[in-house]
């Protein structure tokens, strides 16, 4: 819609061994000048509940969770039946080589003075990443940047854990969960051709409340306290990717990734993968 961008899904995530049935639905809105600046609201929700159906409260695309459950639309009455976020983003291309974006994230917001005073927290995440590519090669494309991740202790979980944010016990969003924070260096090279290679290093911390150890668990509370919560695995990692495509439909993929952990030492992974595709239609 000119400077307007909509839009809106809605999908089926698991059911567990006790019919616990799980969705996802989401909608979003983006402007954009159409020159270097894109700014973006959205939310997300996750509902589930015992042989619970598709919920067509929610197959409205304008439709906000908020709305939904305290106007008693959906088909589980109450305000327990599903868990929303809700994200703010920027993308600013500030110089031809200079790219600068963020996302905030709310899950909780604690608005009521008793809740403050009670030391109750927000739930949220937070990202930043900025991008340099100087004008050094005349072929080929050399990219460098620094990124910054914070995920609060307990964000993406809810008081019911079958609306926690993940899948088949991974996490939805940031790989390493919640309770946790990411900082690093990289650069991204690109010969314009065949490779595609990406060089990091950084440092991360992971508390013990993160959602990738207790993936359908409920949060223990919302009350403010050490971040990273617990025992913090705090990792120094250096990782380096390579994709080379020796024919158009024919890839290889290698990876290396060294850290050094205060909880699980030091420790090397290695992968190596082809990537194969037929570029062809098939009819029936």
């Amino acid at each position: 819609f000119g400077k307007l961008r909509v839009r809106y899904f809605h999908g089926y995530l698991e059911s567990d061994s006790v019919s616990i049935n799980r969705y996802i639905t989401g909608r979003g809105v983006e402007w954009s000048n159409q020159k270097y600046l894109v700014i973006g609201l959205s939310e997300t929700v996750i509902y589930s509940g015992e042989n619970r159906p598709l919920d067509l409260a929610y197959v409205n695309p304008i439709a906000t969770h908020l709305e939904i459950e305290l106007n008693n639309r959906q088909n589980r009455m109450g305000t327990s039946s599903g868990n929303g976020v809700w994200q703010a983003s920027i993308d600013w291309l500030a110089k031809p080589n200079l790219r600068i974006s963020g996302n905030f994230l709310f899950d909780e917001f604690v608005l009521d003075k008793v809740q403050k005073d009670e030391g109750k927290e927000h739930g949220s995440a937070r990202s930043f990443k900025v991008v340099y590519t100087p004008s050094l090669l005349s072929s080929d494309l050399l990219s460098f940047y620094f990124a910054w991740i914070r995920v609060g202790t307990p964000t993406f979980r809810h008081g019911d854990g079958n609306n926690n944010f993940v899948q088949r016990e991974q996490p939805l969003g940031w790989e390493y969960g919640s309770d946790g924070r990411e900082i690093k260096l990289g650069l991204n090279y690109f010969n314009m051709k065949n490779l595609i290679g990406n060089l990091e290093i950084g440092q991360r911390e992971i508390g013990e409340e993160s959602i990738i150890l207790r993936p359908y668990e409920t949060y223990t509370d919302y009350l403010s306290g050490q971040f990273p919560s617990g025992l913090v695995n705090e990792t120094v990692f250096i990782s380096s990717q390579v994709q080379w495509w020796w024919k158009p439909n024919v890839s290889l993929i290698s990876g290396l990734e060294w850290s050094d952990s205060n909880i699980d030492g030091k420790t090397i992974d290695i992968h190596i993968g082809i990537d194969i595709y037929y570029p062809k239609s098939f009819k029936l």
